[in-house]
């Protein structure tokens, strides 16, 4: 293979998942799988069965349909959204997937795809439920904290019993939010867990 064709490769935008192509149309994610579905847009589906839109297709499909083109960010922040409730899921998808291309979004409905999309993904933040059948968020915590390659994502727990908090932040989580969720604050703390610098040790 000639250079060339190797910076050709490294260069070339990472396509676009449902979550931000919904985001950015301000549909639900549902909405836009059906345009998938039809074949409004073009779509093609990872060995995990997620479908996946190639950046010119998008804003070919943007074009057409008259929106505003996507704005490809060069360093986009990965973000794993963990959650059992697909409401919440596909809520918190669609908020991160409307920063214009800011965030690399990838969702899990339990702990042990959390632990296998974190593995993979390499997140910069986890969003993630501490009630979860099969693997509590306490676990899937603790797991993220004490493995090398995860050891540095910023964990924000949310969890709707205010009891629970002490042993998530004991677990390894950075911080933790109270549901009923505000989006608003939710942001706030990504930033801020974002913007955070380490004191030299």
């Amino acid at each position: 293979m000639k250079k060339s064709d190797k910076m050709k490769r490294i260069d070339r935008p990472r396509p676009i998942t449902t979550a931000e192509a919904a985001g950015h149309c301000h549909v639900s994610i549902p909405t836009f799988k059906r345009w998938i579905k039809r074949g409004d847009v073009g779509a093609y589906r990872t060995p995990g069965g997620h479908h996946r839109i190639p950046v010119d297709e998008f804003q070919r499909f943007l074009r057409q349909g008259g929106l505003p083109s996507y704005s490809v960010a060069s360093m986009a922040t990965p973000l794993l959204i963990v959650d059992d409730e697909p409401e919440v899921v596909q809520l918190l998808a669609e908020f991160f997937g409307r920063q214009g291309g800011r965030f690399l979004v990838e969702t899990a409905t339990d702990g042990y795809e959390a632990l296998i999309k974190a593995g993979a993904l390499r997140p910069a933040v986890v969003v993630l439920d501490v009630v979860m059948p099969r693997l509590d968020g306490i676990e899937v915590c603790r797991r993220l904290a004490r493995t090398p390659e995860t050891g540095g994502t910023k964990i924000i727990g949310l969890t709707g019993h205010i009891d629970a908090v002490p042993a998530l932040l004991a677990a390894g989580a950075h911080a933790c939010l109270v549901k009923p969720l505000e989006l608003a604050e939710l942001a706030r703390t990504v930033d801020r867990l974002l913007t955070r610098v380490r004191p030299p040790g």
